[in-house]
């Protein structure tokens, strides 16, 4: 998904709190959506958002079903809070809903959606990377609240010139070699702010901490049953003392993905490193138009990480269930999938589609000719299962904002500490 408000979605102030209260339904999956013969006509509310790139499938799905009519509805400021709000009130929730990799822990209630697995979506699981899948299931795999819609496998964006300036290599199999491990990726920003000046990255937040941790595996912040571990796993501090030396180095540009001034520096090659999703890729052109030809793509540190995506749900208020969950099996079919790839950018949760012509012959111009078909599904296939625990953007957050203080020359250690101090404090309210 080519999300509008990545920035607002990872550090936005403050998280829906405490938990979402249970509410009863009498909705049976066996039966829901079959009062009316099939061909009478059926109206499925969906609250949609600007991004999952749909519009043309949804239009062909009408066509093809005559008695079905989608009623999109998109309210992108106030779509997690009417969707609380609907499913606390027991009624005004929709028959399809969207959820965004970070939003779906939040709503994981069984009260509240259809186990997916009662319509037989289990038989899809085979058909989706298996990282994606699991976001959207139980701990347990038992209850299965969403399909994937696309995902967003990472890679590294490269400043040409700045590799040149440096007398480094520019071909993108070796740049990739050179940013092998993170340990590597830290040498080489040594070598390019000696060579030229410039810093490695971004900034310490979406330059460092983010993918680094999401490759930390499937539980970071808190253990499987939910207990805040970031201050006793090694591999949360070590991501938080990772990125503080990229920073203490000056080896970040201060420059935070999607702010004014990291516009200016895609365009004027302020640093020399990014690491971006499929989706990010428009967000490059839109904002730095001048810059085209001189970033390249090559593959990140440590493998990769996935940063976007979505699922469709099924709240259980919703009368026309087994409707609403044709339209999706549908739409999000691996064909469909590939769809929205070829004419959107969108990328795939669905591997099968990986080898088609369409992704293997795909190359971006924009990016010295990137073969985007081969880096980002190398990269999918390396993505690990992440933490999907309820409160993770909560801690995100925190950190998103306390990490511009050590680029500042605030003590790392001591604002370790606040930070940890902070995220129990809010998360005990």
């Amino acid at each position: 998904m080519r999300m509008k408000q990545p920035f607002t979605m990872l550090l936005a102030a403050g998280l829906l709190a405490g938990s979402l209260a249970a509410c009863s339904s009498s909705n049976d999956p066996s039966s829901s959506g079959t009062s009316e013969s099939a061909n009478s006509p059926i109206k499925l509310t969906y609250w949609n958002t600007n991004g999952p790139g749909l519009d043309g499938l949804i239009k062909q799905y009408q066509e093809e079903n005559k008695n079905i009519t989608l009623d999109v509805q998109i309210d992108e400021a106030n779509h997690k809070q009417n969707l609380l709000t609907a499913l606390s009130a027991g009624s005004g929730a929709p028959d399809i809903v969207i959820l965004t990799v970070d939003d779906i822990p939040q709503f994981k209630k069984e009260d509240y959606f259809y186990n997916l697995k009662d319509f037989g979506a289990d038989e899809l699981q085979k058909d989706y990377l298996d990282s994606r899948w699991k976001q959207g299931t139980s701990a347990d795999g038992s209850f299965i609240f969403g399909i994937p819609t696309d995902s967003g496998p990472m890679a590294m964006m490269y400043r040409i010139e700045v590799f040149e300036q440096a007398g480094l290599p520019t071909d993108r199999n070796e740049v990739s070699k050179l940013a092998a491990t993170w340990d590597d990726y830290f040498k080489l920003g040594e070598t390019i702010k000696e060579k030229t000046g410039k810093p490695l990255t971004t900034d310490a937040f979406f330059g460092a901490f983010l993918p680094k941790i999401q490759q930390g595996g499937e539980f970071t912040f808190f253990d499987k049953d939910g207990n805040l571990t970031m201050d006793t796993n090694p591999a949360v501090k070590e991501a938080w003392d990772y990125s503080a030396k990229l920073a203490q180095a000056g080896l970040t540009a201060q420059q935070p993905d999607f702010s004014n001034d990291w516009k200016v520096g895609l365009d004027t090659g302020d640093f020399a490193t990014m690491f971006a999703p499929p989706w990010m890729l428009g967000l490059v052109k839109q904002n730095a138009p001048n810059a085209k030809g001189k970033w390249d793509i090559a593959m990140m540190p440590g493998g990769s990480a996935n940063w976007g995506g979505s699922f469709l749900l099924i709240p259980k208020q919703s009368k026309h269930a087994k409707e609403a969950y044709a339209f999706i099996k549908w739409i999000l079919a691996p064909e469909q999938q590939l769809s929205v790839y070829e004419s959107n950018g969108n990328f795939p949760s669905t591997p099968g589609v990986y080898k088609d012509e369409a992704f293997t012959s795909k190359k971006d111009d924009f990016f010295n000719g990137a073969p985007v078909g081969e880096i980002y599904p190398k990269a999918a296939e390396q993505v690990t299962l992440m933490d999907s625990i309820n409160n993770w953007s909560t801690i995100t957050n925190e950190i998103g904002q306390q990490l511009p203080n050590v680029e500042k020359g605030a003590d790392p250690e001591k604002t370790w500490t606040e930070l940890v101090s902070k995220v129990k404090s809010t998360l005990a309210r």
